[in-house]
């Protein structure tokens, strides 16, 4: 490793000629090998020996590195995936003293990277269709997963950026951005890996960084919005579970904003919370309807696989968007035949049983209850309603879907 560095020094301050390829295989193979190490460090004494040998030489090797060969996938994957690596929390390793500032040098150097590897990145205009993963979304999918890692590994006081002027987080937050935005939205799901690091990231950013989603533009919060309502119907369960999770949060915080009418909290070491998600909700609440129809859709008249989960934001999609589930109820009433409308509007009515308008957990775990039971007798009720819509061969028409009723 000090060889290399060496070698980096000595070209950055000579202009001195070097076989690449030779210096690209040394850093392939020491980010290989590191990681290995790091994966086999699991104590706190272990990881804080290796931290103490790698810091500053190794982190500023990755940078260099980063910075002369960022196109070539190959290198840049094995250096990814080490730092990704060095900023996991596992079995609490990276619980240092606390007159230590290792979490918080850990951290910039992470964002540093991000940032090194986004900004070149992002000077490549055009990739070829069959080399984009491997040129592009492979490793934006790596960045995603270092940022989420380090995000909720709960060992930096992100406070304390603020506080005392430094720009790394919200730099490293703005780069996910500009990269995301660069990912049309259809190829999100198209890769595994790529959706579930985006996914786990935007959970994390949900959970810890609210402040930073309500200041987004409103574009960029609505393309993160339909990102989310792609993700519900994901055949990835691990993706829609994250969506629900993310969802929860986004609307739990959307109707806190819009039932404390006002400013929102201030805080010195804290960024102010914005209105753009505010205003994008007033002008534009389709998406939460779309969001809405999506749920109540999977709920009634399909097999719901993250039934608990799709539970936990449509409570607050119900309270936000009241009168449009009034209509969806009104139409998946009328939908039925006369016979059984009342007993699919007593569905509707018992769902709400004992619910208050409030989102705290034990009010959502009341929903939840009253949730499974709607999903119960809502099938009874339906396939009570399909004989009398059988066609003229002796099939089953097909129940509409909630969407299908409100066009």
């Amino acid at each position: 490793m000090n060889e290399l560095c060496k070698v980096f020094q000595m070209t950055a301050a000579t202009s001195a000629v070097v076989d690449q390829e030779q210096v690209k295989r040394a850093v392939i193979g020491l980010s290989r090998d590191i990681r290995g190490v790091a994966v086999a460090c699991n104590t706190k004494t272990a990881y804080g020996m290796l931290f103490d040998w790698l810091y500053p030489d190794l982190f500023a090797l990755l940078q260099r590195a980063i910075e002369y060969w960022y196109a070539d996938a190959d290198l840049t994957t094995p250096v990814l995936k080490l730092m990704n690596e060095l900023c996991q929390n596992r079995s609490q390793r990276l619980q240092f003293e606390m007159s230590s500032p290792n979490a918080i040098l850990l951290f910039k150097e992470a964002a540093k990277l991000i940032c090194t590897y986004g900004s070149r990145i992002l000077t490549i205009s055009e990739v070829a269709k069959d080399q984009a993963y491997k040129l592009r979304y492979k490793g934006v999918g790596a960045c995603f997963g270092i940022l989420k890692v380090a995000l909720s590994g709960s060992y930096i006081n992100f406070g304390v950026f603020r506080l005392y002027g430094d720009s790394c987080l919200d730099d490293a937050l703005s780069m996910f951005i500009k990269l995301l935005l660069t990912i049309p939205q259809r190829e999100l799901l198209a890769y595994s890996k790529l959706s579930q690091n985006y996914y786990y990231l935007l959970e994390s950013l949900a959970q810890d960084h609210l402040a930073f989603i309500s200041n987004l533009e409103p574009q960029i919060f609505v393309f993160i919005l339909q990102t989310l309502h792609d993700g519900l119907t994901a055949l990835d369960t691990v993706v829609c579970t994250g969506c629900c999770s993310t969802l929860d949060l986004i609307v739990s915080y959307l109707y806190k904003r819009v039932s404390r009418p006002g400013k929102g909290r201030t805080h010195a070491a804290m960024p102010p919370e914005g209105d753009n998600c505010l205003r994008t909700l007033e002008q534009q609440p389709e998406i939460l309807r779309q969001m809405l129809s999506v749920i109540v859709n999977i709920v009634m008249f399909e097999e719901c696989r993250c039934q608990w989960s799709m539970s936990r934001p449509l409570l607050g999609l119900l309270l936000l968007q009241e009168e449009y589930f009034a209509q969806v109820r009104l139409a998946a009433v009328q939908s039925q035949p006369e016979g059984k409308q009342a007993a699919l509007d007593q569905c509707f009515v018992a769902l709400m049983d004992g619910v208050e308008r409030n989102l705290s957990v034990k009010n959502k775990d009341r929903f939840t209850q009253n949730l499974n039971v709607f999903r119960r007798e809502v099938g009874e009720v339906l396939k009570g309603t399909q004989s009398p819509s059988a066609t003229s061969n002796g099939s089953l028409a097909p129940v509409a879907s909630v969407s299908d009723m409100m066009s």
